[in-house]
């Protein structure tokens, strides 16, 4: 068992046989080392994947009943999760990004917000801004368009219509809500999310509750699982090594601090070679705490490697993870039915789907935009919410050509993947105690391997129902994708297997 490794990946045990001096590349190989990633197609496929019948079990682990996978990153309309800042991006990139061009080009969208990056929250506050940006400009009655009915999008057009505007949105898909994607999904007894689904206290969360979206506390896990299935409490070691490296970072000058990735700055700061590799009586090591909180962790804020993050990136408390309380866990609430909170912005607006826009042609008296079925649409200004990994592709083209600002923040900020897996099952095996409905949501974590799945959430629980959520993030989302149905079951239920009953009965 301790030779078996991902596919693509590494061996689980390769690292702890590492010399001293080679410990900061093999502990951080669990996030940071690039994998070789086939390209994968381009198809909007987070679509529910049923499951058959349950019959043979992969290391003592039951098929399940129900599957459904999303993929992010070869998604055409997202090309991505979320936005991190990467090393070498000034902070100031999101503002300058939101800077509205010749008051006619707004943007929006969660890449927009410098307070609550890559969340729900952050979304919704950039629409909110890019509505007020407009309104301190315009005239009553102007036609505005939005592109993009996702929480930016519908945000923004919610309250510019409520303002006096004539709005249209303009959505690439043919459903509103953009990465949320609420799925009614053939074998669950509820909807599923497999987009974003945490939310973190503000304004949204009391809007949500409002809407009647189910929302379930998520506390930090305590324990984790090696990968013979021995329960092991989780220490601080990981998020004080973070946390080490940032303020080491921190102290570093100018332009250096900024360049610096996560990576670097746990090397080069002596941090990972003040780490012991030696296992102690449980098999886990100093070191293997640190690639527990990377991979669980910072993979899973950021969607990205921590050779690609910046090292000063906020990692504690900006979305779903909270690196600082023990460092591998999806923090706040977990919400089932986002899709119903919507339902307000939506209401009564003029909203196109299946409309793809390829060209904003804009001066300072109007703005046209060419659809890719060959008409135009004239207005007054519009509100571009496209996601940052989509700018980045020539899908959508400016002319004018952007601010040199908006071309380098579109540039520098990076996007990460997060993709969601959701598994139905005839029990819940991987529960060691007897839970009651209402009961807070576990979060399952494996010390001492790579993981394929950096984080299980069982979101089951509340209700008494035998269904995991897996985060699959960064490199390992990206191979991941281009795998079928049926390898891509076999390489998540490989990653259950020290919470299989065989091997959680001597843990």
């Amino acid at each position: 068992m301790d030779s078996r490794a991902a596919p693509g990946g590494m061996a689980r045990r390769t690292f702890l046989a590492a010399s001293l001096s080679g410990i900061a590349g093999v502990v951080l190989a669990s996030c940071t080392a690039p994998q070789p990633v086939p390209t994968p197609p381009p198809t909007d496929t987070t679509t529910p994947t049923p499951s058959p019948t349950p019959t043979a079990s992969v290391d003592g682990v039951p098929q399940p009943t129900a599957m459904s996978r999303s993929r992010w990153g070869a998604d055409p309309f997202a090309r991505g999760s979320f936005t991190f800042d990467a090393a070498g991006a000034a902070p100031e990139l999101r503002e300058a990004l939101a800077e509205p061009v010749a008051d006619r080009v707004f943007f929006a969208g969660e890449a927009c917000d410098p307070d609550a990056p890559g969340t729900l929250q952050g979304a919704r506050n950039s629409g909110l801004r890019a509505a007020t940006s407009i309104a301190d400009v315009a005239e009553q009655g102007e036609r505005v368009a939005v592109i993009g009915a996702g929480l930016a999008g519908l945000t923004a057009a919610r309250e510019l219509a409520d303002g006096g505007f004539e709005v249209v949105v303009l959505e690439a898909r043919d459903r509103i809500g953009g990465r949320i994607d609420t799925v009614e999904a053939s074998g669950f007894d509820q909807p599923i999310e497999l987009g974003a689904m945490f939310v973190r206290g503000g304004t949204l969360t009391m809007q949500l509750a409002d809407a009647s979206v189910a929302l379930y506390p998520v506390a930090p896990p305590t324990v984790a699982r090696t990968p013979d299935g021995l329960a092991v409490t989780i220490p601080s070691t990981g998020p004080e090594a973070i946390a080490a490296a940032q303020a080491w970072a921190s102290a570093q000058p100018g332009v250096r601090t900024r360049d610096l990735s996560l990576a670097t700055a746990i090397v080069e700061s002596g941090t990972a070679a003040s780490l012991s590799k030696t296992p102690d009586t449980t098999g886990v090591s100093p070191a293997d705490w640190l690639a527990h909180t990377i991979a669980s962790g910072v993979a899973t804020v950021t969607g990205t490697t921590a050779n690609r993050v910046s090292a000063l990136a906020p990692l504690s408390g900006r979305s779903a993870v909270d690196l600082i309380e023990l460092g591998a866990a999806p923090q706040g609430d977990l919400a089932r039915g986002i899709d119903a909170a919507l339902e307000p912005y939506a209401a009564e607006l003029d909203i196109a789907v299946t409309s793809v826009v390829t060209r904003i042609v804009y001066d300072e008296r109007r703005v046209s935009l060419r659809l890719d079925s060959g008409e135009s649409l004239n207005v007054d200004r519009v509100v571009v919410t496209v996601p940052l990994g989509v700018l980045k592709t020539d899908t959508l083209r400016f002319s004018p050509s952007l601010p040199l600002l908006h071309q380098r923040a579109i540039d520098r900020l990076g996007v990460g993947v997060v993709d969601t897996v959701w598994l139905r099952f005839d029990s819940a095996f991987w529960r060691t105690d007897v839970p009651g409905p209402g009961s807070s949501v576990d979060v399952l974590t494996v010390v001492g391997e790579t993981p394929t799945v950096a984080a299980w959430v069982d979101v089951g629980r509340p209700d008494d129902e035998p269904v995991l959520v897996g985060l699959i993030a960064a490199t390992q989302a990206q191979r991941l994708e281009a795998l079928d149905d049926q390898q891509f079951e076999a390489a998540v239920l490989a990653d259950l297997a020290p919470f299989a009953p065989a091997a959680t009965a001597g843990g």
